[in-house]
């Protein structure tokens, strides 16, 4: 593991926005590669090792997106490191949550414009199962701003629709009960890595 693999955000980085955390540079431009590389890969030949990558499409009226799960192990330990240290300063700093850990895969997931690939308004905790434990959502923009059009990132926190930053490498962490949304993709492909942290049932 290099230097580069653990080190933190610049202190000056974070900010809060109606009650979702935007984190510049949370991964450095070739981490965000790494990954990209690691899911076009999964997605045009069939994955051997070991299990690691689960893949598939999701088409359906509320979203149309490529997703490859990523299991923790010797190629992925290094983000889940620097996930849970980006969790964890977010949670203390902002959230005070009560948080376990993470429950679920990461997930890469794949946005091309040639299905205007897009995930209509949800939330990310649900009713049963892992999805009722999750607490703290993680998106991380994995593709440079340029290289597509629209396809943004919107939350509604507080009855305000608010675009979040789109910068390479940028993290937004919120509440996982905030509506959110990604819009239409129509130009180019849009990739962002997406996790949950869990945790025990608000009171």
């Amino acid at each position: 593991m290099t230097a580069e693999a653990v080190r933190p955000p610049p202190p000056s980085s974070t900010a809060v926005q109606l009650g979702w955390v935007a984190v510049a540079e949370a991964l450095a431009p070739a981490e965000c590669a790494r990954l990209v590389t690691v899911m076009e890969t999964a997605l045009t030949v069939q994955a051997g090792d070991g299990g690691a990558l689960a893949r598939g499409r999701r088409d359906a009226g509320v979203r149309r997106a490529d997703v490859v799960w990523l299991n923790d192990g010797p190629r992925t330990g290094w983000v889940m490191m620097r996930l849970a240290d980006l969790a964890a300063r977010a949670n203390r700093e902002h959230y005070g949550f009560a948080l376990d850990g993470f429950d679920e895969a990461l997930q890469l997931t794949r946005y091309p414009a040639e299905v205007a690939g897009f995930y209509d308004w949800h939330v990310d905790r649900g009713a049963t199962g892992l999805t009722a434990r999750r607490k703290l959502s993680i998106s991380i923009q994995l593709s440079p701003p340029e290289s597509y059009e629209d396809g943004a990132l919107e939350l509604n926190v507080d009855g305000h629709v608010v675009a979040a930053p789109r910068a390479l490498g940028t993290a937004i962490l919120f509440p996982s009960f905030a509506l959110h949304r990604v819009a239409p993709v129509t130009a180019g492909v849009r990739h962002a890595l997406v996790t949950w942290i869990h945790g025990p049932d608000f009171v």
